[in-house]
C-alpha cells in the first residue's frame, strides 16, 4: 500500500470516528453521506470494514436491538477529544484565509490557530496526490490591483492595536495623514479592523479633543508611526454598529450620503454593468439613438468619483449637475497635462 494510500486511510478513518455521536447513534447509511460530504470516495463495504476495524481499537459500536443498526460511543469513550482533528475540508479552508486572518486576528489568537495552519500544511502535503487536496493548487483569490504591493505594516503597532481593541481600551498614536510630512498626534478608541483590499484600516473614534466631540475615523494601519496602549477602558459608542458602519458606505470614502446618479454609457461598460450592477436598483435602458441611459442611487464619496474618472469616454455624467461639473473640469485638466506645450 502506497504512502499517500495509507494516509488517506487513516484520515478518513478519523473523520469517521468524529463523526460517531457520543449519546445518539448514527445509521450507517448517514455516516456514508457525511463522509461523502468531506470529498472521500468510499462505498458501503469500505465503511463497514472500517467501522468494524476501529471498533477493535475504540469503543465504539453497533445496536443491534433494532433496525436501522446505529452506532455510538460507549461511556469509556464519551471523551473523544484526542480523536478530534482538522478534516480535509478544514484544512483547505484555513490555507485560503491565512494571509487575512495574520491582520484581522489578535496575536494570541494567531498564535492558537498557528498549529492548525502548520497542520493544514502537512495534511495537504501528505495528501498531495489525492484529488481533494489537490484542489488548493487549484484555486486562488487575487485583488484587482494591477500588481501595486499592499503597504508596509509595523507587526509591533498592530499587535497593539489588536489588543486594544479585544479588550476595549484606549490609545495615544501619531499618524501621518496623506500628504504630511509630520506626524500628528490623536487619542483613540478603536472599534474595528477592516481590510479593503491591500489596505488594512482601523475604524476609531478620534477622542482626542474629548468624548463630547469624538467622531469615528479611518485610519490606514500603514500610517500609524507609534501606538502605546493606555490601558484604560474606554466606552464603545452604543450606536455604532460595523456591519451598518459598512452598509452606510463609510468604507467607500464618503459621509454616508446617497445620490441618483444618471448617465449615458457605452455599449461596453453597460455589459460589464449589467453583469456587475452598481446598485440594487441600478437600470440601464437603450435608447433610440443606440446609446445607453444608465440610473442609479450610489454612495456619494472618494470612491465613486475615482471610478467614474477611471471610466474616461465610456461614461458621461448627466446628473447631479455638480458632479457633471467636476468630472467636466477634472477631465479638461487631464486634457491639459497630455497637451504638448508649443515651443
Amino acid at each position: 500500500m502506497s504512502k499517500n494510500k495509507n494516509a488517506n486511510t487513516l484520515l478518513r478513518q478519523q473523520t469517521l470516528l468524529k463523526f460517531i455521536p457520543a449519546n445518539a447513534g448514527i445509521k450507517s447509511a448517514d455516516l456514508l453521506n457525511k463522509l461523502k460530504s468531506e470529498g472521500f470516495e468510499v462505498t458501503q463495504r469500505t465503511l463497514q470494514r472500517d467501522l468494524e476495524v476501529l471498533s477493535q481499537y475504540f469503543p465504539i459500536y453497533s445496536e443491534t436491538d433494532t433496525k436501522p443498526y446505529l452506532w455510538r460511543w460507549s461511556g469509556l469513550g464519551i471523551n473523544r477529544t484526542h480523536i478530534d482533528s482538522i478534516s480535509l475540508t478544514d484544512s483547505l479552508s484555513l490555507m485560503l484565509v491565512e494571509k487575512s486572518l495574520q491582520q484581522l486576528l489578535p496575536s494570541a489568537m494567531q498564535r492558537h490557530l498557528q498549529h492548525n495552519f502548520e497542520h493544514s500544511r502537512q495534511l495537504l502535503n501528505t495528501l498531495k496526490d489525492d484529488d481533494n487536496a489537490q484542489w488548493f493548487d487549484k484555486v486562488a483569490s487575487v485583488m484587482p490591483d494591477s500588481g501595486f504591493k499592499p503597504p508596509s505594516i509595523d507587526d509591533g503597532l498592530l499587535t497593539k492595536i489588536q489588543e486594544a481593541l479585544l479588550k476595549d481600551q484606549t490609545i495615544v498614536v501619531s499618524y501621518l495623514k496623506t500628504k504630511n510630512t509630520t506626524a500628528v498626534e490623536y487619542s483613540l478608541m478603536p472599534l474595528a479592523l477592516v481590510q479593503r483590499g491591500h489596505v488594512l484600516y482601523v475604524i476609531a473614534q478620534d477622542i482626542t479633543e474629548g468624548a463630547n466631540t469624538a467622531q469615528i475615523k479611518r485610519f490606514a494601519m500603514h500610517r500609524f508611526q507609534t501606538v502605546t496602549r493606555s490601558h484604560e477602558q474606554g466606552i464603545r459608542p452604543q450606536n455604532f454598529n460595523l456591519q451598518q458602519y459598512l452598509q452606510d458606505g463609510a468604507m467607500q470614502f464618503g459621509n454616508g450620503d446617497k445620490l441618483a446618479l444618471k448617465a449615458k454609457v457605452s455599449e461596453e461598460l453597460a455589459f460589464y454593468l449589467n453583469e456587475s450592477p452598481m446598485s440594487d436598483d441600478m437600470k440601464i435602458i437603450q435608447s433610440e439613438d443606440g446609446s445607453y441611459q444608465l440610473s442609479a442611487t450610489v454612495n456619494n464619496g472618494w470612491q465613486l468619483n475615482w471610478w467614474l474618472r477611471g471610466q474616461g469616454a465610456n461614461i458621461e455624467v448627466l446628473a447631479p449637475r455638480e458632479l457633471r461639473t467636476r468630472m467636466r473640469d477634472n477631465l479638461r485638466k487631464t486634457l491639459a497635462a497630455y497637451e504638448t506645450k508649443k515651443r
